[in-house]
């Protein structure tokens, strides 16, 4: 069970990190009004796996201060992410 388990976090952090460079091309997207190619997105998605590896291999504080960053994230980027959406396309 520990294989799989382990198999299965690198797949959830995957998953994580490919929402990440998607919520990035949205931004693109709503704010410049350019669409960027699956190679673009798959570009940010290695780069912000890399950057998850690299704070990993920090330490336990920076994935602390990290977790508690992407809280607010989540919450502040779920919310500004709708509110420009609704203000850019309000009939889309």
């Amino acid at each position: 069970t520990g294989w799989i388990y382990s198999i299965a976090m690198v797949f959830t952090g995957t998953s994580g990190n490919l929402s990440v460079a998607l919520y990035l091309a949205s931004l693109a997207e709503v704010g410049q009004g350019r669409t960027l190619t699956r190679v673009e997105i798959a570009a940010i998605a290695w780069g912000v796996n890399i950057m998850s590896g690299v704070i990993n291999t920090v330490g336990t504080k920076a994935i602390g201060a990290l977790s508690a960053f992407n809280l607010w994230w989540t919450l502040g980027g779920t919310l500004v992410l709708v509110i420009t959406l609704l203000v850019k396309a309000p009939v889309k």
